[in-house]
């Protein structure tokens, strides 16, 4: 009986332990922090604080929730290269793909996918991608075909992305910047022109009064919703509606000697008046130097702060991160890989248990559940033994009686 016991407590301890160790190794293995991602190419914040946000890295997806990153499972074949978020829904994501021209959209997270197959001629990929929740519409921008605009009618049988329009160009799209707010705000930048969209994105007019070369374009969900631009000599302009412009360099350096260029902006989803804003000098209209400046605007760009300054490398992207006042990330022209600058990231150094909204979301209360069941059985089966044993006591005692009495 006492063999019996040690075999038996010893494999069950021994399973809690491999179980232990198991899922310990497996959360290491997935979750990373923000600066563990090393060739980020697409970014989409969440519109609410500790809310999902998504990162393109290396070709695949990752998704992330207060620092700490895991990859989630793309369509089989296909290189990430595009990533946009619901507002309203952090399990809707939408991505495009670099080595066809399709998107994708998930309704769980990204544990599914359902194909759209573009409209084109071409073999070109999608470059960027941008979702208006309001109204639902998806603008994807390509390689060669210019965006197309889709219309997302949900989920369910006979359901998905529907083709509602499309802008030819002749160029690349570099970015797209939407609101959703019901403005129907859209703007889609090439390398050297910046479109605006009329009529909820059915009609598009070049935007012609900006006082240098669009860099940059981003949009606030304010009420009223804003729209900013990046230019090569002019700064920043702010506009409601992208058709009149207005400067707001406050605080920015080199203001005033024309030599000013934006190499991005940046707005905080949660709180939009807080932008960020990635600077240069200039010369003909191409970043010169060696550093880097990032400036912050708490106010929507009334007046600037400078937060950080690179060495070595000029800032390309800036990835914001929702409702954490001062605190961005920064793409360099030497590096895809995110530098942390402003206010000390929460989770570099100690990281969570992973990105997953239901279920377990640590390893050690894990272990701890499959300790419990382990004790519960061991003592079960010890009592068991026990009392089996005392059956056996009284049965023989009583037989030794009966043989006395005969």
């Amino acid at each position: 009986m006492i063999l019996r016991i040690l075999l038996t407590g010893t494999t069950l301890l021994l399973l809690t332990l491999v179980a232990s160790v198991g899922a310990a190794a497996g959360s290491e293995s997935k979750s990373v922090s923000f600066t563990g991602l090393e060739n980020v190419r697409a970014y989409a914040a969440a519109a609410q604080v500790g809310g999902r946000s998504y990162a393109v890295d290396g070709g695949r997806l990752y998704a992330g929730v207060d620092g700490a990153w895991e990859p989630l499972s793309a369509p089989r074949g296909v290189i990430v290269n595009a990533v946009a978020v619901d507002r309203v829904d952090s399990n809707t994501v939408f991505i495009g793909a670099a080595n066809r021209p399709s998107v994708f959209v998930s309704r769980n997270g990204g544990e599914g996918w359902v194909e759209f197959i573009l409209d084109s001629e071409s073999i070109s990929g999608v470059t960027a991608v941008a979702f208006d929740a309001f109204h639902r519409l998806l603008y994807v921008g390509t390689v060669s075909d210019g965006v197309f605009r889709l219309r997302d009618t949900g989920a369910g049988r006979g359901q998905g992305l529907v083709a509602s329009g499309q802008l030819l160009l002749e160029e690349p799209v570099e970015e797209i910047a939407v609101d959703s707010t019901g403005a129907g705000l859209a703007f889609v930048r090439t390398l050297e022109k910046l479109y605006r969209a009329e009529a909820y994105g059915l009609r598009w007019v070049r935007v012609d009064s900006l006082p240098g070369a669009p860099t940059a374009v981003a949009v606030a969900d304010a009420s009223p919703p804003r729209v900013y631009a990046g230019t090569a000599g002019g700064g920043v302009l702010v506009s409601k509606d992208g058709a009149a412009w207005r400067p707001v360099n406050h605080g920015l350096d080199g203001v005033g000697d024309g030599k000013l260029i934006v190499s991005d902006l940046a707005v905080d989803p949660a709180r939009p008046e807080v932008l960020y804003a990635a600077t240069g000098v200039s010369d003909l209209g191409e970043l010169q130097g060696l550093s880097g400046k990032v400036a912050v605007s708490t106010d929507g760009g009334d007046r600037w702060e400078s937060l950080a300054e690179l060495e070595n490398a000029q800032v390309a992207e800036l990835l914001p991160v929702a409702g954490r006042n001062g605190l961005v990330y920064a793409l360099t022209t030497a590096s895809r890989t995110p530098v942390a600058l402003g206010v000390e990231p929460p989770l570099e150094k100690h990281l969570a248990g992973g990105v997953h909204e239901r279920g377990l979301k640590s390893p050690g209360l894990l272990t701890w559940v499959l300790a419990g069941h382990a004790s519960a059985a061991l003592f079960i089966l010890v009592v068991g033994e026990i009392r089996a044993g005392a059956r056996r006591r009284v049965g023989t005692a009583y037989s030794m009686r009966a043989a006395q009495a005969s």
